[in-house]
C-alpha cells in the first residue's frame, strides 16, 4: 500500500506511517544541528569510537557485505559513505574490490588515507554524490540522519547509481529518535526506523526491489540490513 497524501501550505507531502515525507528542492537542503553535532562528536572522540568498535567483519555483517557486492565484477565502481576507520573497506578490498571511501569526519579521512585507501571527504547531506556507481554502501550512517535528511540522501544515492545499481545500508530498528553519549562520551543523534517505513520510502524514491534482513535479539538492539536495487 502506498502512503496516503496530505497537502499543507500548498506543498505536497506524504504520510509514511507516523512520518511525514516532505518534498523540497535541493537548494533548500542544509545540514541539521543533529548531524553537525554528531559529526563534531566523532571528530573529538574518533579514537574512543575506534577502540569501542568491533574491528573485524563477521557474522551477519559479513553476510550483508557479501550480499551487497554479490554478482558484481571486481572492477565494479563502488562508493562507501561513512567509511570510518576502514573496517568494511578493508574487508571488501580483501575480496578484490577497489572501492572509493568517504567520510564527513576529517579525522577518519586521515585514518583512511594513512591506510592507502582512495578517499575523499564527503558529507552525504550537503555535498553532491556524482557518479555512475554499481553499488553505494553505507553501514550505520543513515541512522544519524533526520527523516528529511534520509529522504534527501536516498534520492541522491539513487541518482548516482547506474541503471542496475544497488544501495546497501544499515540502520537500527525502532521508533522515534534520541540523543545518546554511549560508547563515546559525547552526544550522537540516532533516528530509528521500521522495515515497513523504509520499504515504502525506498519505493517512493524509485527503487524497485528491496531485500531486508533483521538481525539482533528481539527486545534488544535489532539492526535492519538492506539492499535496494534501482
Amino acid at each position: 500500500m502506498r502512503p496516503s497524501t496530505l497537502h499543507l501550505r500548498g506543498e505536497y507531502h506524504q504520510h509514511l506511517g507516523s512520518r511525514l515525507v516532505l518534498s523540497f528542492s535541493k537548494k533548500d537542503i542544509i545540514m541539521s544541528n543533529e548531524n553537525s553535532r554528531t559529526i563534531d562528536s566523532y571528530e573529538s572522540r574518533f579514537g574512543e569510537y575506534v577502540a569501542a568498535t568491533v574491528q573485524t567483519v563477521q557474522g551477519p555483517m559479513k553476510k550483508w557485505l557479501d550480499a551487497s557486492v554479490e554478482g558484481l565484477p571486481l572492477d565494479a565502481q563502488i562508493l562507501e559513505l561513512g567509511s570510518g576507520f576502514g573496517r568494511d573497506a578493508k574487508y571488501l578490498q580483501f575480496k578484490g574490490y577497489m572501492l572509493e571511501c568517504s567520510d564527513a569526519t576529517k579525522n577518519f579521512i586521515a585514518l583512511l588515507e594513512a591506510q592507502g585507501f582512495n578517499t575523499r571527504q564527503l558529507n552525504a547531506i550537503n555535498d553532491p554524490i556524482e557518479g555512475d556507481y554499481d553499488a553505494i554502501i553505507a553501514n550505520a550512517v543513515l541512522l544519524h540522519f533526520t527523516d528529511s535528511e534520509t529522504q534527501t540522501v536516498l534520492k541522491k544515492v539513487y541518482e548516482a547509481l547506474n541503471t542496475s545499481g544497488r544501495f546497501a545500508f544499515t540502520v537500527i530498528k525502532g521508533e522515534g529518535e534520541e540523543w545518546t553519549d554511549s560508547k563515546m562520551g559525547l552526544p550522537r543523534y540516532f533516528n530509528y526506523w521500521s522495515e515497513q517505513e523504509l520499504r515504502q520510502l525506498l519505493e517512493l524514491t524509485g527503487y524497485h526491489k528491496v531485500h531486508v534482513d533483521t538481525v539482533g535479539k528481539p527486545g534488544g538492539k535489532e539492526w535492519l540490513m538492506l539492499t535496494a536495487y534501482k
